[in-house]
């Protein structure tokens, strides 16, 4: 039979080899802005149904356990890591923060430490029977949990070069067994080279006299952690036996559950283990990590490259441990926890053979080069003790004070930086902002998301059974296919408007820029609007609200035929223009948007101002933020020279000059929420509107002459309605209150879901 290094060497299988998917579980607390452990409940915002994906609580009410969905790439699998962490911050209290340490902080009375108040009881009753028999303050320590799946086209290429006489399952299970029993012979080295967790503040000791007397490399791995008593037994020899035994610790009382063994690695692949015998294993769970102390996220992308290769090597190598080297392995790990952080280890040259593996594979699988680089630096920790995590986190927090301070420093920079921009979803800032508000209250409503297409914005929500495929955070299946042609097309928007009695403004279509050139005398110093058919968020468009010149109508026409092939001509309407947005039949929102403006100081000019008002952090470029940067091209220099205005005039204090006659925001302009104060009966025409354009989501632009006067069939006309309207300007306006429009969404695509979040 051919070995497996040979087999993995043969052409192609190196590549498919390194295939493999990984998915991570931070634990973390939650604290006060003082350092002390959050003592309030899990925040209202999340939703703490036992059903959330994205974020769960685990042992305490104070928390949070961050999952990742399982990826391929390193770099996606920090993305979504980035973004859970973000929402859970900005989920909690505005001074809570997440503590960045795997030894807990300064911990209060027993008494005041509330187990997760979950739904059902008996996950309760299994948290209160966990206090009992080992206390709170062990339960306390947090870690990261390395979930790791191979290719199955690996493994089913490997099991068809055996020729075996097992079935495939079997053959995947042992395959599964083998890399267990190695990883927990030779599980040390991960807590030697990761271990972050030398000491711990003196309120997590139950006595004093359990303190060690030198900084160790990692409490959580050393038997101040997560180990059974001695008299529970366990086997990674077969599955069946796996099985039998972890069973029998429960029927005979040595546990009261079968999570409640505590290894460092946990066969996954069914809710018991005798569904696993029956199912076979899908992925192991590695459950040995401290969590990073400098890293925001509480693990580095190269820690997560270092462990991907690492369990690949443990596949790799000869060897295949036996149950007595697993004991040993285990012997190991608790005794290189507990060595002194600035010690070289005593399985060294243990460690080096492994590196020097390592690296061995490498060249045989054609693995990449920044693998190397990583295993360079390994190699620096396993030489210099003193560059491990723990001995360099020892070295900043020697004591108590110091523990405490550290912690508080590091959860705060982390919640600074995660609240700088709440309209962003760190990891996925490349989407377009609706998607990415939509993305984050679907991990913060305990929503799964497939992002199916991210260059075309679509994602796939799934709560329970039900799923809903959305594209750009507003086009759902609520909405008819034709509706959103029909408001593409602005002729055929006002068609059908007007043949459904609402007011919209007179225009003439063109189809060619000559024709519309030999009509051009016909407007000359007539308030209009030139604007293509098709195109949105101002592209295009000029505006002259008290006429125009011959040329400039001209260089408009040019303008709007260059961004369509069809072009509106269309009368200027007099008056205020307001978005409103319609969902489910009803105006959610409505928003007042000032075209790009600046207002003088009576020395600076207006390309001085321009760049002084571009400095708020609400503005951005791309779309990726609630306000635009306000531009200085061709149709900003026209609006002012409608004005009789340049970039080099100076305006005079509190004089207001207008860069743009068009309102968008896409193109500049300020947002104020008028949605409580619109006079109720335009809202009622919006939400008619919609319904006549067959959309179920619609943006709808209306010129108003007074907001607070009812309708009547003259003081009001839409301009255009569109199909893509963005949520953002509503969700984060300039001024005013913000409208909650993607949790609205989703309680209208899952109005089965009972665990709402609060809006806001």
């Amino acid at each position: 039979m051919q070995g497996l290094q040979s087999f993995i060497s043969a052409d192609g299988m190196g590549q498919l080899f390194q295939q493999s998917t990984v998915g991570l579980e931070r634990e973390g607390h939650r604290i006060a802005s003082d350092g002390k452990l959050a003592l309030t409940p899990h925040p209202p915002k999340i939703d703490g149904a036992a059903t959330s994906f994205f974020i769960q609580r685990d042992f305490a009410e104070s928390q949070l356990e961050l999952v990742t969905p399982p990826v391929h790439d390193t770099s996606e699998l920090m993305q979504w890591l980035q973004a859970i962490h973000e929402v859970a911050v900005r989920s909690c209290d505005h001074d809570e923060r997440l503590w960045p340490f795997s030894a807990p902080p300064a911990l209060p009375s027993d008494e005041a430490i509330a187990v997760a108040n979950l739904e059902k009881a008996e996950d309760i009753a299994y948290r209160e029977y966990l206090v009992k028999v080992y206390g709170k303050k062990l339960q306390m320590i947090s870690g990261i949990h390395y979930n790791f799946e191979l290719s199955d086209d690996f493994i089913q290429a490997w099991y068809q070069a055996n020729d075996s006489r097992q079935s495939y399952q079997s053959f995947k299970s042992n395959f599964y067994l083998r890399l267990a029993r190695n990883f927990l012979r030779y599980q040390w080295l991960v807590v030697y080279l990761f271990g972050a967790s030398p000491a711990a503040h003196d309120s997590f000791y139950n006595k004093l006299s359990d303190k060690f007397d030198h900084p160790i490399r990692s409490i959580r791995n050393s038997h101040l952690g997560y180990i059974n008593k001695d008299d529970v037994t366990y086997s990674y020899a077969n599955l069946e036996e796996y099985a039998r035994q972890l069973t029998a610790n429960v029927d005979e009382g040595r546990l009261v559950a079968e999570k409640e063994f505590y290894s460092n690695v946990r066969l996954r692949g069914g809710k018991t283990a005798w569904e696993l015998v029956d199912h076979g294993i899908d992925y192991l769970e590695f459950r040995l990590f401290d969590i990073q102390p400098q890293a925001p996220y509480g693990i580095w992308a190269e820690d997560i490259d270092f462990m991907r290769y690492f369990i690949l090597y443990l596949i790799w190598m000869d060897e295949d441990s036996n149950m007595d080297a697993v004991r040993l392995g285990n012997k190991i790990k608790t005794a290189v926890a507990e060595e002194d952080a600035f010690s070289r280890t005593a399985y060294y040259e243990e460690g080096r053979e492994i590196l020097a593996g390592m690296r061995q594979m490498l060249v045989a699988i054609g693995g990449p080069k920044s693998v190397y680089g990583i295993l360079d630096k390994m190699l620096d920790r396993l030489d210099h003790p003193e560059l491990t995590p723990a001995a360099k986190f020892y070295k900043k927090a020697p004591d108590n004070k110091t523990y405490q301070i550290m912690g508080e420093e590091i959860a705060a920079k982390n919640a600074e930086d995660i609240r700088r921009y709440p309209y962003l979803l760190g990891g996925f800032t490349d989407m377009e902002l609706s998607t990415q508000l939509l993305m984050a209250d679907a991990i913060q409503g305990g929503y799964y998301i497939d992002i199916l297409d991210r260059d075309q914005q679509i994602i796939r929500l799934t709560y329970k059974d039900h799923q809903e495929i959305i594209k750009n955070a507003n086009i759902t299946s609520k909405d008819t296919y034709i509706s959103h042609y029909v408001m593409e097309n602005k002729e055929v928007t006002k068609l059908l408007l007007e043949e459904a009695g609402y007011q919209v403004p007179k225009s003439q279509t063109y189809k060619h820029l000559d024709q519309a050139k030999a009509d051009i005398s016909r407007f000359v110093n007539r308030p209009l609007v030139v604007k293509p058919k098709s195109t949105n968020m101002g592209i295009g468009i000029s505006i002259f609200k008290h006429g125009g010149k011959e040329a400039d109508l001209q260089a408009a026409l040019e303008l709007a035929f260059d961004k369509d092939d069809t072009v509106l001509v269309e009368e200027y309407v007099d008056g205020t223009e307001y978005r409103f947005y319609v969902m489910d039949g009803k105006t959610q929102a409505v928003l007042l948007r000032v075209g790009a403006n600046v207002r003088g100081d009576g020395e600076s000019t207006i390309a001085q101002l321009v760049d002084e008002k571009n400095q708020d952090k609400l503005r951005g470029n791309d779309h990726r933020s609630p306000l635009e940067i306000i531009k200085q091209g061709p149709e900003e220099a026209q609006t002012l020279k409608n004005q009789g205005l340049d970039f080099d005039s100076v305006l005079a204090k509190g004089e207001l000059a207008y860069l743009r006659d068009n309102s968008n925001i896409s193109t500049g302009g300020d947002s104020i929420d008028m949605t409580e104060l619109m006079h109720p009966s335009y809202k009622e025409i919006a939400q008619e509107m919609a319904k006549a354009l067959g959309a179920n989501i619609s943006g709808l632009d209306l010129i108003i002459a007074d907001y607070e006067e009812a309708a009547t069939d003259k003081n009001y006309a839409c301009i255009e309605a569109n199909f893509n309207p963005m949520m953002m300007m509503h969700i984060y306006p300039a001024k005013g209150q913000g409208q909650p429009l993607n949790k609205r969404l989703l309680q209208s695509l899952f109005p089965e879901k009972t665990h709402y979040t609060k809006e806001g």
